[in-house]
């Protein structure tokens, strides 16, 4: 198909531009996927499958975290350490050889303007042609396959999208109190379905050629691509939520607030997304029966109830 100009009409142009600018977009998005697709095709990628991380003084999670990921088939991590008192990079020697080399580390202290989606966007420019998939989670996030498959196999049903959204299972505190070094999935097991909202929130791993631009839940697909969920139902560019939560194939257990004294450290590490700021109170929104474990917090202390 041939056009004399590249000159898009839209609006109320007469119907016969409008159609022909049609046309004209969807070729232009049909090359831009072939494109892309035959991109990915000639690319001799490292890793098929790798997960990014940013963090600052979680090591005491990181080992059972990078653990469970390794079993669940996780070929390569990104690690950005958002100064951490002991430096990640130290930590992860100590693990021995068989993590140790499954890790890269970059130094993401100094001040940021939005330093987790700042991160993410540094790992898909500088790793989208070493890895082809890429999560991107937290350390209080664990992917779960429920298939029996590892998640390079399972991502194989994907590679026609731009990426996959797994959905959020969260887990409350267990009415613990105190921490302890058992691991979280020993720990917490009871799922809380209290914030409809966040019930349908969750993380995506996606083909990093084919997307434009990260955030902390989705992101922005390249034209003629698409972020799906389990189901391959469309997920909308940037959307933190699907319509229909389902995982039934994939989840991301999520544990959120873990027992009471772990949540007062987690609000003392502060947030790595400008926009968002974790509240002392939301504790209390998914453990409610542990509302006798609430201070009496007044404006102008360092939580924000």
């Amino acid at each position: 198909m041939k056009f004399e100009k590249e000159v898009m009409y839209v609006g109320n142009a007469p119907e016969h531009l409008v159609e022909t600018t049609l046309k004209l977009r969807n070729l232009k998005i049909n090359e831009n996927r072939e494109r892309l697709l035959n991109l990915i095709h000639n690319t001799n990628f490292k890793y098929y499958c790798s997960v990014c991380l940013i963090i600052r003084d979680e090591n005491e999670y990181l080992e059972e975290w990078l653990r469970w990921h390794i079993g669940q088939g996780v070929e390569h991590f990104y690690i950005y350490d958002h100064g951490s008192k002991e430096p990640v990079k130290d930590f992860v020697m100590s693990l021995g050889t068989e993590v140790s080399e499954k890790i890269t580390v970059i130094d993401w202290s100094g001040v940021h303007k939005d330093t987790q989606p700042e991160a993410y966007n540094d790992c898909l420019k500088r790793f989208k042609f070493e890895s082809r998939w890429i999560g991107f989670i937290d350390a209080d996030e664990q992917v779960r396959l429920k298939t029996g498959q590892l998640l390079p196999e399972f991502l194989r049903n994907y590679e026609d999208y731009a990426g996959l959204f797994a959905v959020w299972l969260i887990y409350d505190a267990n009415g613990q109190i105190k921490q302890s070094n058992a691991p979280l999935r020993q720990r917490f097991t009871h799922v809380n379905f209290n914030d409809e909202y966040a019930s349908r929130m969750g993380k995506v791993f996606v083909q990093a050629l084919l997307m434009r631009e990260m955030v902390i839940h989705n992101g922005s697909p390249e034209n003629g691509f698409c972020v799906v969920d389990e189901y391959k139902n469309k997920i909308a560019p940037y959307f933190l939520v699907c319509e229909k939560p389902s995982y039934d194939y994939i989840c991301v257990d999520h544990y959120y607030t873990k027992s009471y004294e772990e949540w007062l450290k987690k609000i003392d590490r502060g947030c790595g997304h400008a926009k968002y700021q974790r509240k002392y109170g939301e504790f209390f929104d998914i453990n409610r029966d542990m509302e006798y474990c609430r201070e009496d917090i007044v404006e102008g202390q360092k939580y924000n109830n």
